[in-house]
């Protein structure tokens, strides 16, 4: 991937973070709790997608699973960290 390309995979991925932010937010006002975590896991997803295109400097996989995001990225997260 060219530079351009990294900058603009990484501002998708941190742009839809943020728009899933805001419903999930709403959605938490709304006392709709389990469907406000549904939303807060795609926020941490597009999160540490946009953070593996910074570090492999290609496209994050396709896939919701948080630890192998996490594992993906070059950050040393604890066990008690992946568990959570």
């Amino acid at each position: 991937m060219s530079i351009d390309d990294i900058r603009k995979t990484i501002n998708y991925w941190i742009e839809g973070a943020k728009s899933d932010m805001n419903a999930a937010e709403a959605i938490f006002d709304a006392k709709q709790f389990p469907q406000s975590l549904f939303w807060c896991h795609l926020v941490l997803e597009k999160l540490l997608k946009a953070h593996v295109v910074k570090f492999t400097e290609s496209q994050a996989p396709y896939s919701h699973n948080l630890v192998q995001l996490a594992e993906n990225t070059g950050v040393n997260f604890s066990a008690e960290q992946k568990i959570w």
